[in-house]
C-alpha cells in the first residue's frame, strides 16, 4: 500500500500567502478508496480481533463483526473519514517517529457516538524505560464538513486544537492508561503513564489542527477563517486538504 500523502501535492504559493500548510488531493480517487479499505477496517478492529471473535462465536461472520462497528450518520462518517485520515498521514508521514499509536476509535462506546477528548494522539518514547525530554506528544483535531456561509472549518479545527493543547491533552493521558490496561496492554500502559507529569518530566508537545474539505469550497474556507485566532495561535500548524467529491469518496468507505 502506498502512504496516503502520496495522493496529495503541496499547494506551496497558496499556502505561503495563507499561512497554512495547503496538500491538494491530486491521485486517482479509485486507487485512494482502494488502499484506504484495510486502513479504515483496522482502524475499527484488529485483524487478530476479527479472527478471535469468528473462532468463539458460531454465529457472527466476518462481515457482521466489522459492520457493527461502523458509523451509521452521515456526520459520524465525515468525522470518523477526517480523524482515520489524520492518523495514517501522521503515523505514516508527519508523525513517523511515533511509537506509541493509539487507535482511539476502536474505544468508542456505539459507533455513532464521537471518539473521547482529542481526536488522534500519537507519543514517542525515546527510551522505554527513563523519561527524556526529547520524548513527544503530538495532537491532531480533523474536522470534516461541508461549508456552511460565512464559516469555515479552519476555524473549527483550530479552535478545538487549541482546548486539546490547553486541557484535552493532559485529559486523555489517563483514558489512555485506562483503555491500554483494559485491553491487558501492560507494557503500553506504563509507557503512556510517563507523559502524564509534564511539570516533573517535561517532553516536546506538537498540536495540529486541519480541515478536510470539498475541493470547490476550498477558496471560501480559506477567506472565512478566523485570522485574529490564526495570528494568535502561530505555534499550531494548520493543514488544510481540499478533495474533489470529499463525501463521494468517504462514504465508498463506508459501504
Amino acid at each position: 500500500m502506498a502512504n496516503l500523502i502520496s495522493y496529495f501535492t503541496k499547494n506551496s504559493i497558496l499556502s505561503a500567502s495563507a499561512g497554512l500548510e495547503i496538500y491538494d488531493f491530486t491521485g486517482d480517487s479509485t486507487a485512494f478508496v482502494q488502499d484506504c479499505v484495510r486502513r479504515f477496517r483496522e482502524a475499527y478492529i484488529s485483524e487478530e480481533m476479527l479472527e478471535k471473535i469468528i473462532l468463539k462465536s458460531k454465529k457472527t461472520t466476518r462481515k457482521d463483526a466489522i459492520e457493527r462497528r461502523l458509523p451509521q450518520k452521515a456526520s459520524n462518517k465525515a468525522g470518523d473519514f477526517g480523524e482515520i485520515l489524520s492518523y495514517y498521514l501522521w503515523t505514516e508521514t508527519f508523525a513517523s517517529d511515533a511509537n506509541i499509536r493509539p487507535m482511539k476509535i476502536r474505544w468508542k462506546e456505539h459507533p455513532d457516538m464521537p471518539s473521547h477528548l482529542v481526536d488522534v494522539i500519537l507519543l514517542r518514547r525515546v527510551d522505554e524505560d527513563n523519561a527524556c525530554p526529547d520524548d513527544k506528544m503530538y495532537t491532531i483535531e480533523s474536522k470534516v464538513w461541508t461549508m456552511k456561509e460565512g464559516h469555515s472549518s479552519l476555524t473549527d479545527a483550530l479552535s478545538d486544537a487549541i482546548k486539546d493543547k490547553t486541557e484535552r491533552a493532559a485529559k486523555t493521558i489517563p483514558y489512555l492508561v485506562t483503555q491500554y490496561e483494559r485491553d491487558d496492554e501492560y507494557d503500553l500502559a506504563d509507557q503512556v503513564r510517563r507523559f502524564g507529569d509534564p511539570v516533573n518530566y517535561p517532553y516536546v508537545k506538537e498540536h495540529f489542527a486541519i480541515a478536510i474539505v470539498e475541493s470547490t469550497q476550498a477558496n471560501d474556507h480559506i477567506a472565512n477563517f478566523d485570522k485574529v485566532l490564526q495570528a494568535a495561535n502561530t505555534n499550531i500548524p494548520v493543514y488544510l486538504l481540499p478533495i474533489a467529491h470529499l463525501k463521494n469518496i468517504y462514504n465508498q468507505l463506508y459501504l
